[in-house]
């Protein structure tokens, strides 16, 4: 009777425990339930466009699709702050700079969203992806491989890299052929990165690279460009880990993604026994050559420097952004003065009057600050174009836009392609190519932040002026050499939003040599 009676006892024991813990869990769903609830409603008070769907939301409307004709109707509806549905999820999407701004500065506290998270496999936490003290310390120890005194150096490479560029063309030319000009720029600013940041000359325009298993560096970026793009715009449901670990395409990805960090890895591995080899025969390298030497050399007050990993995501982050974002803005900038001959004739006499006098056509670090109508397309050029078209970030306090206060921990969109052509900040002709709009006097009557085409405040792109100064003498030097224009009966080129924003198909332009140059 007494076993009997405990056992009894001891079911009820269990019984409340049971009861216990499924009350506890209702409890937490129902919490989290009501958290989620409250977080749509205060974000539901933010303009929407119409036609979302309860469940795909507007998915159906294709808001990201090539061409951006939605994205542009949807900044003339509403001009500074609006909600996208992705799905049954809601996004707030900042398009003014006095929305813009709070962020970009740190007014508003915020960090990287978990969109960067695509990223993981790929870059780690390198520069583009880490928060919080780990991304000031490796941006404080990585500032020195873009001081100016760094990049005048690199020049050089500039030059010799865009002469190879220029011997292809001169071949097409006399062949009256076109130029793919994206494939062509893709190869010869990764040319450019492997000279300048690792000291290393691949001969990479003129010949195959090398590939392991069917990759090359080139098609591996391309592959996880894809996949991440497709995750975050156009399947949503793979942006579910789990998701899409089983779905048919993750060993493509997981392929591309291990080639690229096993690629970076051998590259620092190879410098570093090059560092330690000549420390011990008694002439040790005391001051970075490079970005690379920075990355082996760099080290922190008490003596620690970077893990094999931290430098493994710095190599895959500066080999891709180093080369893809400057190829792509230079693509649609060739396209821009093709299409537009007057700006690319100013520009050909303003680097001819700087080149006076000399017996050669390269161009020096002197003379990029003399090239002021350039600078004035190009930034033309990236306002009509940018090459990221969209940054996302997560705020960390409430943020109130227009009287609505957006939650803390929502992630929200700053959509600088619509900001670029927001009709209430550039003015009715903002589809029009018009380089006097950054002239000193007229630039003056703008938002700092109306301009923000390489990110603001302090997690702006570290590697700006690389690029400009890239740009400015390739640009330069296919000027000097040739005449462009559009090639008759091709189609507009449709710009498709992805890590960088690219033509839908190649984008080909006529190259006619001027005789005498």
């Amino acid at each position: 009777m007494l076993f009997e009676a405990s056992g009894h006892g001891n079911k009820m024991i269990w019984q409340v425990i049971g009861i216990a813990l499924a009350t506890a869990f209702l409890w937490r769903v129902l919490a989290s339930l009501k958290q989620v609830v409250s977080w749509r409603n205060a974000i539901k008070k933010l303009p929407t466009p119409s036609g979302a769907h309860w469940l795909f939301g507007h998915q159906k409307q294709r808001p990201f699709d090539p061409g951006f004709k939605w994205l542009l109707d949807t900044v003339k509806a509403f001009p500074r702050v609006y909600t996208v549905w992705l799905g049954p999820m809601p996004f707030p999407v900042l398009v003014h700079p006095e929305t813009i701004k709070p962020l970009l500065t740190g007014a508003v506290a915020s960090e990287k969203s978990p969109m960067y998270e695509l990223l993981a496999d790929w870059v780690g936490e390198g520069l583009a992806t880490s928060k919080g003290a780990k991304w000031k310390r490796n941006r404080r120890l990585l500032t020195h491989s873009f001081h100016l005194d760094v990049l005048r150096t690199y020049s050089v490479a500039y030059n010799d890299c865009v002469e190879v560029l220029l011997g292809k063309m001169d071949q097409l030319a006399v062949q009256g052929k076109p130029i793919d000009v994206n494939h062509e720029l893709v190869l010869a600013t990764f040319d450019v990165i492997l000279r300048t940041a690792f000291s290393y000359k691949s001969n990479c325009q003129l010949q195959e690279l090398p590939k392991e298993d069917g990759l090359d560096v080139l098609s591996a970026c391309d592959t996880m460009t894809w996949f991440i793009q497709e995750r975050q715009f156009r399947n949503p449901f793979l942006l579910n880990p789990w998701i899409f670990r089983l779905s048919s395409d993750y060993p493509r990805y997981k392929k591309a993604f291990k080639y690229l960090r096993k690629l970076a890895k051998q590259i620092i591995e190879d410098r570093t026994k090059e560092i330690t080899a000549k420390m011990e025969a008694g002439n040790p390298i005391t001051k970075p050559r490079d970005f690379l030497d920075t990355l082996v050399m760099a080290r922190d007050a008490d003596g620690k420097g970077f893990t094999m990993e931290e430098m493994s995501d710095e190599v895959n982050s500066f080999m891709f952004a180093g080369h893809e974002t400057t190829a792509t803005s230079m693509t649609w900038l060739l396209y821009n003065l093709a299409k537009y001959p007057e700006h690319q004739t100013k520009i050909r006499e303003e680097v001819k009057e700087i080149l006076t006098d000399r017996d050669t056509d390269r161009i020096t670090s002197k003379d990029l600050s003399r090239m002021e109508y350039m600078t004035l397309v190009i930034k033309e050029s990236m306002r009509m174009m940018n090459a990221a078209p969209m940054i996302s970030r997560t705020v960390t306090v409430p943020y109130k836009v227009d009287d609505v206060t957006i939650p803390a921990g929502t992630m929200v969109f700053l959509c600088l392609h619509q900001l670029n052509h927001n009709p209430s900040v550039w003015g009715q002709d903002h589809m029009e190519f018009k380089p006097s709009r950054f002239l000193p006097e007229n630039l003056s009557q703008m938002d700092p932040f109306a301009y923000v085409p390489f990110s603001a405040g302090a997690r702006n792109c570290i590697g700006q002026q690389f690029a400009l100064n890239k740009i400015k003498v390739f640009v330069g030097r296919i000027l000097m050499r040739f005449r462009l224009s559009l090639v008759d009966g091709e189609p507009k080129p449709v710009p498709q939003m992805n890590l960088v924003t690219k033509p839908v198909k190649p984008l080909y332009i006529a190259i006619e040599q001027i005789k005498g140059n």
